[in-house]
């Protein structure tokens, strides 16, 4: 079966379904914490079965977003009707390592700026969707939900699109968010969109990446790629930090998540997370370990940087860094 079609058949229903529900007026009413909430518990439920690249909880999660994106006055959907398609060879199992031909999504939406002059610019704002699906603990089949790896980043994406929508007529580039498909299985979604780009990736300003951001502990946040801009540690020295968080500043554009497929082909990168905690890549990682209160903090220190490349003309000069 032809990519398209298994993707339609398994989630036209699903789609409608979910925008017939999401256009209710208690969807605005909502707080940031129960948006937030509300993503995550959805994703990282049981039903969702720790949607794994290329099986149908991928597409089903697929559908999920899409539906929540569609809601987003001023958002465009790119690709085909907000998919690309992303084509990937993956072993058989961990003792077959028989490479076999299998497909996953990014979802795409585009938020042009509302003044044309400020068109030619563009900031990607990105985060993996796909987690580890079913796996054996001891001999047990256990679901890996995924509700920190990243339920989390997806959820921030999909508010942050809407909140960047809101203002889209202030701002002075474009914001591309991505939803990337197979990140477990070694980046093959953000790989494939930098590597095949919807949008001149010559245009594309920065990449912020969101992996990780539901565990905040002890105020930490980890900032991966700030060696792949010479502007970056003024940027940074200069943002306000009224929380005292706790930052860690990773110099290497090779990390192992989304943001490095940017920095290979040349684009300033950062990547941001909560950090790592005990729960990581295991089937504990569950809805109810979530600090709601955490994410919002993180939003509030991310979202300077994020209005720095959004709403000013800053512009990123991109940096080799020796991995």
């Amino acid at each position: 079966m032809q990519p398209d079609s298994l993707f339609y058949s398994a989630m036209k229903k699903p789609i409608i379904i979910l925008l017939l529900g999401l256009f209710s007026p208690q969807l605005f009413a909502q707080s940031l914490q129960e948006r937030y909430r509300r993503h995550i518990e959805y994703l990282a439920s049981d039903d969702m079965q720790g949607r794994a690249a290329a099986t149908r909880y991928d597409t089903l999660s697929v559908a999920y977003i899409l539906a929540e994106l569609a809601t987003i006055d001023g958002l465009t959907l790119l690709g085909d009707g907000g998919m690309q398609v992303v084509p990937y060879r993956a072993r058989v199992s961990r003792e077959d390592t028989t490479r076999v031909p299998k497909t996953t999504f990014n979802v795409v939406g585009l938020i042009e700026a509302g003044d044309p002059q400020y068109r030619n610019r563009t900031l990607i704002m990105g985060a993996h969707y796909d987690h580890l699906g079913v796996r054996p603990v001891e001999g047990v089949p256990q679901i890996f939900n995924g509700a920190d790896d990243n339920a989390s980043g997806t959820a921030f994406i999909i508010e942050s699109a809407r909140d960047l929508a809101q203002q889209r007529d202030k701002l002075k580039a474009n914001v591309i968010v991505i939803l990337f498909g197979g990140e477990e299985a070694g980046l093959v979604g953000s790989r494939h969109y930098a590597n095949n780009p919807l949008r001149p990736i010559e245009e594309v300003k920065a990449m912020l990446n969101f992996d990780m951001l539901g565990r905040m502990t002890a105020n930490g946040i980890t900032v991966r790629g700030v060696g792949s801009a010479k502007e970056a540690f003024e940027l940074y020295g200069g943002l306000k930090n009224p929380d005292k968080i706790d930052l860690i500043f990773e110099m290497r554009g090779n990390g192992p998540t989304d943001y490095a497929s940017f920095y290979r082909v040349g684009v300033p990168a950062f990547s941001y997370s909560t950090r790592q905690h005990s729960d990581y890549h295991r089937h504990t990682d569950t809805v109810e370990k979530i600090n709601y209160e955490g994410m919002e903090m993180a939003r509030n220190y991310i979202w300077q940087m994020v209005e720095i490349l959004a709403f000013s003309n800053k512009e990123l000069r991109f940096k080799d860094v020796m991995d």
